[in-house]
């Protein structure tokens, strides 16, 4: 079982939301987060030294089967080739339990 969890611009959200759907990936988490730091990219934004900029964190739990083709799903979705896409990772998952009943791994997904 592999988590991948993608930072990505918040204006970029809805158009990965559509594009995981139509890979049949309708459920994951998201979030909106704040990233903070020097961010060259983004000199409009900046104050000072530092800046809190807006963006939407995907988390997913999938199979490792599924991916490469999440992974490609949401960097090609979020590319809009200029500094400040986002990143995208994934690590393998241990364990995995659902609590409803108890199911474990891919099962559990």
């Amino acid at each position: 079982m592999i988590k991948i969890e993608a930072i990505v611009r918040s204006s970029a959200f809805y158009d990965i939301q559509n594009a995981l759907n139509e890979i049949g990936i309708p459920t994951y988490s998201a979030y909106q987060v704040q990233i903070t730091g020097i961010h060259k990219s983004h000199q409009g934004w900046r104050n000072k030294t530092s800046d809190f900029l807006p963006k939407a964190k995907i988390e997913i739990l999938c199979a490792d089967e599924d991916e490469e083709r999440i992974l490609d799903t949401i960097q090609k979705t979020a590319s809009s080739g200029e500094k400040g896409d986002g990143i995208v990772y994934s690590y393998h998952i241990g364990k995995l339990v659902k609590i409803r009943d108890g199911k474990t791994g891919t099962f559990a997904l």
